[in-house]
């Protein structure tokens, strides 16, 4: 994880910044570490297989983007949170809001 990271795990980070949008992996990790003020640094050996998780688990579910050429022609994977992700989404914001410095919005309000 980061540096003196407090024990949240890499699924409760991306749910975070998932119920905010849709986004790719990279993406992901920039997103986590500026919600975080650079206290959560997630490696793309812990967010790759973290993903996997949550899209088995039904948290999530990943599309295909349209191919780009400087990825060679390959489609990015984007990925969603779904009903099941955002109920556990607000299920953890007491424990990420410290973290986060922000709780996921009930209802659209905080």
């Amino acid at each position: 994880m980061g540096r003196g990271t407090p024990a949240i795990g890499a699924k409760a980070a991306l749910l975070q910044v998932l119920i905010r949008g849709e986004g790719y992996g990279l993406e992901l990790i920039d997103r986590v570490r500026e919600a975080t003020n650079g206290e959560l640094v997630l490696g793309q050996g812990s967010v790759y297989p973290a993903l996997r998780d949550l899209e088995r688990e039904g948290m999530v579910e990943s599309y295909e983007g349209p191919p780009l050429p400087e990825r060679g022609g390959r489609p990015r994977i984007y990925y969603r949170i779904t009903a099941a992700g955002q109920r556990a989404a607000l299920d953890d914001r007491q424990q990420v809001a410290g973290l986060f410095g922000f709780l996921v919005p009930l209802n659209g309000r905080a």
